[in-house]
């Protein structure tokens, strides 16, 4: 059996390409999704890592409900920063919504845009 497939349109989130999907949900009720980055759903970015963290997660929340899981039950998340000094940053907004603290790894990358300065994904199991 095929793992089923979530597009943003199934997260009522805007897609940005044709080309990446949302989420993958695994028979075995594993959840893995996308990179989840802060942009607005005009397609504005906030100038603060702060403010993009905040919309990262509320975003990965979305896709999380919409495959049936929840932020409560991530297993692992995969963080990239553009720069190791927003860490504390980060942190400071992510720990308002993992309080379950799941392992997570931390990556120093450059994104996509100059503009960006947080992406996250997530490896969750379903509700």
């Amino acid at each position: 059996m095929a793992p089923k497939i979530l597009t943003w349109e199934d997260c009522n989130l805007p897609s940005p390409t044709p080309l990446l999907k949302a989420a993958s949900i695994t028979k075995s009720g594993l959840v893995i999704t996308s990179g989840q980055v802060g942009v607005r759903s005009d397609g504005t970015i906030p100038e603060t890592v702060e403010e993009q963290t905040k919309l990262a997660i509320e975003q990965l929340e979305i896709v999380l409900k919409a495959a049936g899981s929840s932020l409560g039950s991530v297993l692992k998340v995969l963080l990239f920063v553009t720069d190791p000094e927003l860490i504390p940053k980060v942190n400071a907004v992510y720990a308002t919504y993992f309080t379950n603290a799941p392992p997570r790894s931390c990556v120093v990358v450059k994104l996509g845009s100059p503009k960006l300065f947080v992406e996250l994904e997530a490896t969750a199991e379903l509700d």
